[in-house]
């Protein structure tokens, strides 16, 4: 232990002499380290931390689970409240769904002192807050009856933050009432600081199961056996284990289902390990998430040759000194040991850095990383013991990375030889090998990363410049809530027969619509179809597809060509006629060259065929950006689906920035209770582009730090050579080489370094690039320009690293090259 302390004071001493030489090292190791280490604490607060509750080990999440579907394991009320009550394995089954709530601007005393806003609001069983040990700051949690008659007890538990932020943190709330959806709602009780929830999409509110009519607008959702809405978490009791509750939990289920033969479902239930996310969730993250540690991997091996041809530079210069330790009696392992040490003082002073940088960017990263127009999430990124430990692990790899290979390469030598020889040309070749396979190693992966970060670029430019078959710029959206305030179909149309009149009213509308769902919006209809004639094979599913229920002003709002046929007339609402228009896509595929226009479907697999095809519009971007020819129907508002088309979709002759501010007010002066908020279409087209924008934003970010990280190395190599060299390149200017030559001659011998580690990474990018080929919007995953411009890019940037030292050496007067020692 003496002689590893003296070889730490030794250390320390060596890398105090060259301090600009050990920053950079440092610098680098750091950035290195801190990336992977902010994508791995992001991937532990998603996927690996339990629940932020008391006790986290003992929560569990249940999921129903029904063979063949991909649903999100959501259960009714009555089967929440049969696994509540009939098994021994829980301390406590709670219910849980999200939903959002119209927050009135009165305050508790009646006045209008602030803002309506639409808030987030989370249904909870009343033995929510209890099971989940969770503590309030004033007040009190929800009372067993609270929970137990609908409609009968609207009170409500605030969030710590939303408490401060919209009512300043008013302590003489607790005992007062808000206004939800019109409804007065009692202040019960305000969460404490450290409580958020069990998701990671934080509530600004906790509401009673029984208030769900309220808040969903849907009267029977409790006591519909059908209607599955509802998560559920339980606390296993001590000594209980995972598998033994899912074991009575799989009995309990058959015995629900065998009990009631109408719910149809045949469902299981499954115990997982308490998460912020659901498996289905974690299945879509962790593909995203591997990516990101490969990608930021890559950069940090790029860091770790960098610092290892500098560590290895550093031992060429500390030859003589070896070898008078070796003289002297060291041994080769005393030797290695006391680089390897000094590697690891780089690598864990860089791991403390490092360790400052992923708490900052952590951080940041949860910031930025929700789409447009969402609240970003709320997880806990503060470091806990695996990053700690998946910290101090990378720290070592990367001492060991960066400190072996040279240290066994500068401790074999021959003492007699290191004493004697001096700096110059010969102590340049050693290791020189070495020194070249960790510049290519560079090169090709930031090539790599740098063509997958033009790939994402350029498939942002072209889902930017994306046509969705209908105008995104001159069109604003209200969306309307009006279930939530109890309206009848009946009285949604009349509501929003009134708000288009006014609408169509003010300065700059051309003209106003209806449609149940927003294009390119986050809630989609689907039903099933059959055409006329088409006979479906034994054993083929019946075919699903998207419609909307749309007002005849529609397709002129939004700019959809007519194909074939004619759009929807007053008449066609009035008379209840079962008329639609169908995409271009659809017609094609289930009546391929004839005209559609008269043909009949039914919605479904059974039936009479009784909706008749009026019109044929051209194909649109509807439900998903990345595809435009997805079968689609749209149907007028008459019938059954009258009060359906509650969202207006506003066309404005410029801007429509005035308008989507003026329509509010206008749906509030109609009914100042109703629940209603105002964006433009461009929004929604920005919600589907955002993946793309936040891939090509980190990818460019980490393909540049490679590029950065690798241009540094490659000047330092040059400048050590041209040390090295500096004698040699005195001798032939001396007999008559010009600067051009000599410039020349150290750029071929490092171009040729960048071009077999261009080679390299070109081969790995074609081949890699084609798990992104899912995420180019149509654009080829060898797209040419992308990789013409990437080895432009990359090969000046190198050239230019090689060319200032080598232009510096050049300057030198020979008479003081050749006395260089």
């Amino acid at each position: 232990m003496g002689t590893i302390a003296q070889d730490i004071r030794y250390g320390f001493r060596m890398l105090g002499k060259k301090p600009g030489l050990t920053a950079l090292a440092i610098l680098a190791l750091a950035l290195g380290i801190g990336l992977n280490a902010t994508i791995f604490t992001v991937f532990d607060g998603v996927m690996l931390r339990p629940l932020p509750v008391r006790d986290a080990t003992s929560v569990v999440n249940l999921y129903a689970e029904v063979p063949g579907e991909r649903g999100a394991g959501v259960v009714s009320y009555p089967e929440y409240v049969y696994y509540r009550d009939h098994n021994s394995v829980f301390s406590g089954v709670v219910a849980f769904a999200g939903g959002k709530a119209f927050l009135s601007g009165s305050d508790s005393a009646g006045s209008q002192t602030a803002q309506s806003e639409t808030i987030a609001a989370q249904l909870v069983s009343g033995n929510f807050f209890d099971v989940m040990g969770a503590n309030l700051a004033l007040g009190r949690t929800f009372l067993p009856e609270e929970d137990q008659t609908p409609n009968a007890r609207p009170v409500v538990v605030l969030n710590y933050g939303f408490w401060q932020g919209r009512f300043g943190g008013d302590a003489s709330l607790v005992g007062k009432t808000i206004t939800l959806n019109s409804v007065p709602y009692t202040v019960v009780g305000i969460a404490a600081r450290d409580f958020t929830g069990i998701i990671p999409d934080v509530p600004d509110v906790w509401v009673p199961l029984m208030m769900s009519a309220n808040i969903h607008g849907d009267k029977g959702m409790i006591e519909e056996k059908d209607a599955n809405w509802l998560q559920m978490a339980a606390r296993r009791k001590k000594n209980v284990s995972i598998s033994e509750a899912r074991a009575e939990m799989a009995v309990v289920a058959s015995q629900y289902h065998s009990e009631d033969a109408g719910t149809g479902r045949r469902a299981t239930v499954t115990v997982l390990p308490g998460s912020v996310l659901r498996p289905r969730e974690k299945s879509d993250v962790l593909p995203f998430a591997m990516l990101g540690m490969a990608a930021v991997g890559l950069v940090l091996l790029i860091a770790c040759a960098n610092v290892a041809n500098l560590q290895l530079a550093r031992g060429v210069t500390r030859q003589k000194e070896l070898g008078v330790r070796i003289s002297l009696g060291a041994t080769r392992w005393r030797l290695v040991r006391q680089l390897m040490i000094e590697s690891f003082l780089l690598s864990g002073i860089a791991g403390a850095l490092g360790l400052l940088l992923s708490w900052w960017a952590s951080e940041l990263l949860l910031g930025i990383f929700h789409p447009p127009g969402t609240r970003a999430i709320v997880l806990q990124v503060s470091p806990d013991w695996r990053v700690a430990t998946y910290l101090i692990c990378i720290s070592l790899l990367t001492g060991i990375l960066t400190g072996l290979l040279p240290a066994m390469r500068v401790s074999r030598q021959d003492p007699l030889r290191a004493i004697r020889e001096e700096s110059g040309t010969a102590t340049y070749k050693s290791g020189s090998r070495l020194r070249s396979m960790l510049i290519v190693s560079q090169v090709a992966i930031s090539f790599f990363l740098l063509v997958g970060a033009g790939l994402l670029v350029r498939a942002l430019g072209k889902a930017r410049n994306t046509d969705p078959g209908f105008d995104i710029n001159h069109v604003a959206v209200l969306s309307v809530n009006t279930r939530s305030r109890g309206y009848s179909p009946a009285q949604t149309a009349e509501f929003t027969r009134r708000v288009i009149e006014r609408v169509s009213a003010l300065p700059g509308v051309r003209s106003a619509a209806l449609a149940a769902a927003i294009p390119l919006g986050t809630d989609f209809m689907s039903r099933g179809f059959a055409a006329e004639g088409s006979q479906a094979q034994p054993g083929q599913q019946e075919a699903i597809v998207s419609y909307d229920v749309v007002s005849p002003e529609f397709f002129d709002t939004l700019g959809i060509r007519m194909v074939q046929g004619r759009a929807f007339s007053r008449q066609d609402v009035v008379s209840g006629a079962p008329v639609a228009v169908v995409s271009e896509s659809l017609a094609k595929k289930y009546w391929p060259g004839e005209d559609a226009v008269g043909k009949r479907f039914r919605g479904g697999s059974e039936g009479p065929y009784t909706t008749t095809v009026i019109g044929v519009a051209g194909d649109t971007r509807s439900v998903y950006l990345w595809s435009d020819d997805l079968p689609y129907i749209y149907i007028p508002p008459s019938g059954e689906d009258a009060g359906r088309a509650g969202q207006v979709l506003v066309r404005t002759s410029g801007n429509p920035a005035a308008v989507i501010a003026a329509l509010p007010a206008i749906a509030r002066e109609i009914d100042p209770g109703i629940a209603v908020t105002s964006s433009s279409m461009a929004d929604n087209f920005a919600f589907w582009i955002w993946p793309s924008q936040i891939g090509a934003t980190i990818s460019a970010t980490l393909g540049f730090l490679a590029m950065l990280l690798a241009a540094i190395g490659i000047t330092s190599m040059a400048a050590f050579a041209v040390s090295q060299r500096t004698r040699e390149i005195g001798i032939r200017m001396a007999l008559g080489a010009s600067p051009a030559a000599v410039v020349r001659m150290l750029l071929w011998q490092a171009a040729r370094l960048v071009v077999v580690g261009s080679v390299l990474g070109l081969g790995a990018a074609a081949f890699a690039s084609r798990v992104l080929a899912q995420f180019l919007y149509g654009l080829s995953a060898l797209d040419s320009a992308t990789f013409v411009g990437v080895t432009i890019l990359l090969g000046g940037v190198a050239l230019l690293a090689c060319y200032l030292p080598a232009r510096r050496a050049t300057r030198v007067d020979p008479i003081v090259a050749l006395r260089y020692e």
